[in-house]
């Protein structure tokens, strides 16, 4: 196909799927020649969610998510990086996810992986379906392995954000140059492997200072699609050589989610695929503002991560965190009071409502008329708790 067929194909296909995005790009005729002149350069990164059931706030967080993916994609801004939502939803949540459709998301109905009647060990068959934040379905966010036409893969949770480009993550797992290598903050000072499969961060929290195996928090995964490794984490599950309290094969385990994603995934790098995948700086990437260290019994303090010193992503220089993630400084939707304490608690939850009325402003559909902490909230919250957090105008908002 000539180049210029094929930048027109791309062009017509782009302003199908990111009507919102093109238009602008339309309008700018400068902006639109450097979109035609870079277009061959341009890849597409798949940003996918998994839906285990039906909830309030469900429509908040995914729209919010999609305009912080999208402020930090091409065209918005400059990157060789454009993308593509997903949603990987359970038949049993087919009522909700019209508004997922709606938001451009592209709805992938699918069946949990494994049948857990087939799972051959009786613990983990029998516990499996009543552990975690949603037993056996959480094992959904495995399908981003199967999304083959895209060279990389992005899982998020709803309650996350995007906050600045992730472009040097998905630099560092294509480039054979490794020109990324340098700017990616790694944790504890790690050296990156030559070829990486995986950027993942750890949950610490979940955790005892001296745990030898951490778990992988599961609400952020970067991968690179693989359907053999998609079939082997299906296996795995199935052999369910996991031991009560103790983990996958009696040592990946012990906390919150070992059954599912936190304990398989750590399980799955560190102990079957070594030297495949990162471990990254968790106050920078899926940042959740959480506590570093223990206090004993004597007083005196112990990092969670095993470490003599650790990092506390309490004190985190806000403008260098690149996405985060809202475990520990409650959900937006709920508006939250004493979470303000934490100034890294007060950034992310300014961000959020920051992409959200950005997002209102250009369809046209702003509510902020409230006043509660207004400097924070932007005017979305009329007092605490969810009852007093202003909803999107509309369920379904269409851009």
């Amino acid at each position: 196909m000539e180049i210029k067929t094929k930048r027109r194909a791309v062009l017509q296909s782009f302003h199908k799927n990111n009507t919102q995005d093109t238009k602008l790009v339309s309008n700018d005729l400068a902006g639109k020649k450097l979109y035609l002149d870079q277009i061959d350069q341009i890849k597409t990164i798949a940003y996918a969610v998994s839906l285990t059931a039906c909830g309030p706030f469900l429509a908040e967080g995914a729209a919010v998510l999609k305009h912080s993916i999208k402020l930090s994609s091409y065209p918005v801004i400059e990157s060789n990086y454009t993308y593509k939502m997903f949603v990987f939803a359970h038949p049993s949540t087919l009522n909700c996810t019209s508004d997922f459709k709606s938001l451009g998301y592209e709805v992938l109905i699918k069946e949990t992986p494994i049948n857990v009647a087939q799972i051959k060990q009786t613990f983990l068959r029998e516990k499996v379906v009543q552990s975690g934040c949603c037993g056996e379905k959480e094992y959904l966010k495995l399908y981003s392995y199967t999304l083959t036409d895209y060279p990389i893969v992005v899982h998020l949770d709803l309650d996350s954000l995007v906050i600045k480009p992730l472009d040097d993550l998905f630099d560092a797992m294509l480039d054979d140059e490794k020109r990324a290598h340098s700017r990616i903050p790694v944790m504890h000072g790690d050296s990156l492997p030559q070829k990486i499969e995986a950027f993942f961060t750890r949950d610490y929290n979940m955790i005892k200072p001296g745990h030898k195996h951490v778990g992988v928090q599961g609400g952020f995964l970067v991968i690179k699609p693989n359907l053999d490794y998609f079939k082997e984490y299906k296996q795995i599950i199935l052999e369910g050589n996991f031991i009560g309290g103790r983990g996958w094969e009696g040592k990946y385990g012990g906390y919150f989610g070992a059954q599912q994603i936190q304990g398989l995934c750590s399980y799955f790098f560190d102990g079957l695929h070594p030297g495949s995948a990162v471990e990254l700086n968790r106050c920078i990437y899926n940042q959740m503002a959480d506590n570093p260290s223990e206090q004993q019994r004597d007083g005196t303090w112990k990092c969670r991560d095993g470490k003599d010193k650790c990092e506390n992503c309490r004190d985190t220089e806000v403008s260098t965190i690149k996405s985060a993630h809202f475990t520990l400084c409650a959900k937006p939707w709920i508006c939250p009071a004493g979470h303000l304490n934490e100034p890294v608690c007060k950034y992310m939850h300014h961000k959020w409502f920051s992409i959200r009325k950005d997002l209102e402003e250009r369809l046209g559909i702003s509510r902020a008329t409230g006043q509660y902490h207004d400097e924070t909230f932007l005017g979305y919250c009329t007092g605490v708790g969810e009852r007093s957090y202003i909803p999107f105008k509309q369920t379904r908002i269409n851009q």
